[in-house]
């Protein structure tokens, strides 16, 4: 009879367990801004070789429309180096912090900025997210080429396979609910040709956008199948 009421209690608990979990629930969690005050945001800088530096802060008008971000990237020069010398800049957003262990797995991403050339060379761009303290690159696209003009950028359903670290290897950010809280912000990044010389960019970004596309029924699922396994315990202290 004790082992029969074990079984029973576990059927029970398979079944609560489905029935509560339910279908998967998409919803949309948004990250944005277009105003970049400096308080806002930080930037981060990572290099290869000699690398450089990198100097960002918010510019009150001639965005798209108003206030943007203003990003200098100086390269020191490689010549007579025989490498080639990289700079990027993370800009991280102190209001862009999700936590996949309680808002559910990230399915996939929507990213969306717009970008301009100041003056000096383009400086290429992405989407980035900081996790653990290692920061992953999104997929590059390049400021536009002409000067002083706003040029919008958008890319669909990323996933963290697209995004890897800049150490050598492959490395991914982990989107699952075993994942640590994910800091999002962009990137800017610049290089020299190898033994070429040093110099600055100077671009912009404004109306910096991210969606995500995730799974919040399946961090529901962790609460629940754990009161599900209080209930099967007390069955079983019960019987």
């Amino acid at each position: 009879m004790q082992r029969r009421s074990c079984f029973a209690l576990t059927g029970l608990m398979i079944s609560l367990a489905l029935a509560m979990a339910g279908p998967a629930l998409a919803t949309t969690v948004t990250f944005q801004d277009g105003t970049f005050t400096n308080a806002q945001w930080t930037t981060t800088v990572e290099v290869l070789n000699g690398g450089g530096s990198v100097n960002a802060f918010q510019v009150a008008s001639g965005g798209n429309p108003t206030a943007f971000r203003r990003i200098e990237n100086t390269l020191n020069s490689a010549i007579g180096t025989g490498v080639s010398n990289t700079v990027y800049g993370f800009h991280r957003f102190a209001g862009g912090v999700y936590d996949p262990a309680t808002g559910g797995p990230i399915l996939a991403i929507n990213y969306a900025e717009d970008s301009q050339r100041i003056s000096g060379g383009v400086q290429a761009c992405g989407l980035a997210v900081r996790q653990s303290g290692v920061i992953y690159y999104g997929p590059a696209f390049l400021t536009p080429t002409a000067f002083s003009t706003w040029a919008t950028t958008t890319q669909s359903a990323l996933v963290a396979g697209q995004f890897d670290a800049l150490a050598p290897g492959v490395q991914n950010p982990d989107f699952s609910v075993a994942g640590a809280p994910l800091e999002f912000g962009f990137w800017r990044g610049n290089s020299t040709s190898v033994g070429g010389g040093g110099g600055t960019t100077y671009g912009g970004i404004d109306n910096w956008r991210v969606d995500l596309t995730v799974d919040a029924a399946v961090a529901a699922e962790t609460t629940t199948w754990g009161e599900v396994k209080a209930l099967f315990r007390a069955g079983v202290v019960a019987r």
